[in-house]
């Protein structure tokens, strides 16, 4: 799960925005990494929207057995973009 999160992730952009906030997303996959689908499945509207599109252009690597694959061809991410240093700091600028 680990790798198909950092896939996402590396295509998702000015996550500090979404500090705090989370969203699950409901994937599948094929055998050789492809993305089939991927939708919402609840947590805050616009780190979803985020989410989703992020999935879409990430390149999630191929799973290292059938095994792995089974287990992982559908199933739920949780993302959860934590509150940074950088942003309590520009918070904290603000008042």
């Amino acid at each position: 799960m680990g790798q198909i999160q950092a896939a996402i992730q590396s295509k998702f952009y000015d996550a500090s925005s979404y500090a705090g906030k989370t969203c699950d997303l409901r994937i599948k996959l094929a055998p050789d990494g492809l993305l089939i689908s991927v939708q919402s499945a609840g947590g805050d509207p616009a780190l979803c929207q985020a989410a989703v599109a992020a999935a879409r252009q990430a390149r999630i690597p191929k799973p290292p057995s059938d095994a792995v694959y089974q287990h992982f061809k559908n199933s739920t991410l949780e993302f959860k973009t934590a509150i940074t240093v950088e942003y309590v700091r520009n918070l904290a600028r603000m008042y």
